[in-house]
């Protein structure tokens, strides 16, 4: 039986000697991945659904534009007994900030907990029961990211509340020194935006690398430097604003034990995709998988998620 496989990534023959030599690493890269990302399941699992939630098997995914799904009764071994799938994409760890990789986790947590001890709904819909479990643990449903949206329906984002049990949980998560040991080289390029949280009258806070709200006064300091100092065009703050909306997110419930539970893609507008130059700040439109250079400075446009 022939074997076909693939091999991705530019080649750079220093690298590659590195790889050749004799590396003494404290744990194996495999087990410690995985390890770390099982370790913030049991925290979430004991700090938000009281434990309440079964073992799962996590794996990683590089499905496009899909940060993570759950997959409810995946796995089954020589016994016949069923474990769900737990996915995530490597490709946001280094780019995004760490309390969207939790409340990703959080999301599918969430639906596996509807899996086991509620009703989910039909597929592609939110319901107010999941909705319900959203709001218990933290993340508020909406359809805009944004107090104010939908709770329930097709698509579906969800916030985090300030000071809400997921916040403080993920507060106390960094206090223990939790972070992700390995991230991918060729991540997906994200435009700069603010760590947020609202409260429960739907103020915006900013938050701090330790996820501690910023002082009202501390922030209208920082936009006003940032203000001061920016020299940009019209149209490159045009941009940039643009650049800063949230994409909707496309998670969708199979009722069918064996199918895939996606959570965390965004929501498709149309058939384009947006590219951004990382050092000129202009963006375009255009389809899937163009090869795109500035003609500024000659470099190429990235992908913006």
């Amino acid at each position: 039986m022939h074997r076909i496989g693939a091999f991705f990534g530019s080649y750079n023959p220093k690298i590659a000697r590195n790889w050749g030599e004799k590396r003494v690493l404290e744990e194996k890269p495999t087990t410690e991945c995985y390890q770390t990302l099982s370790s913030a399941y049991d925290y979430f699992n004991s700090a938000l659904f009281a434990g309440q939630l079964p073992d799962v098997i996590i794996t990683f995914h590089r499905q496009r534009k899909v940060m993570g799904y759950a997959s409810i009764g995946r796995w089954v071994n020589e016994k016949r007994q069923y474990v769900d799938e737990l996915a995530v994409n490597p490709e946001y760890f280094a780019k995004y900030p760490l309390i969207e990789i939790c409340q990703t986790l959080c999301h599918e947590m969430a639906h596996i907990w509807q899996a086991h001890y509620g009703s989910p709904g039909r597929r592609g819909y939110h319901n107010a029961q999941w909705a319900k479990k959203m709001v218990q643990i933290g993340l508020i449903p909406s359809s805009t990211g944004k107090p104010g949206g939908q709770n329930t329906g097709e698509w579906m984002m969800d916030y985090v509340l300030l000071e809400g049990p997921f916040h403080n949980a993920c507060k106390e998560l960094l206090k223990k020194g939790y972070r992700l040991p390995w991230v991918d080289r060729y991540p997906v390029y994200r435009l700069e935006l603010p760590i947020t949280a609202y409260d429960d009258k739907g103020s915006e806070y900013e938050l701090t690398e330790n996820l501690n709200p910023r002082p009202t006064a501390a922030i209208a300091a920082m936009r006003a430097e940032k203000d001061a100092s920016a020299v940009m065009t019209e149209q490159s703050l045009s941009e940039r604003r643009l650049g800063s909306e949230h994409e909707e997110v496309n998670r969708f419930y199979d009722d069918d034990n064996l199918s895939e539970l996606i959570t965390s893609k965004p929501k498709p507008r149309s058939g384009r995709i947006k590219y951004a130059c990382k050092t000129c700040h202009i963006q375009l439109w255009g389809k899937p998988g163009l090869n795109v250079v500035c003609g500024d400075c000659n470099k190429k446009l990235s992908e913006v998620i």
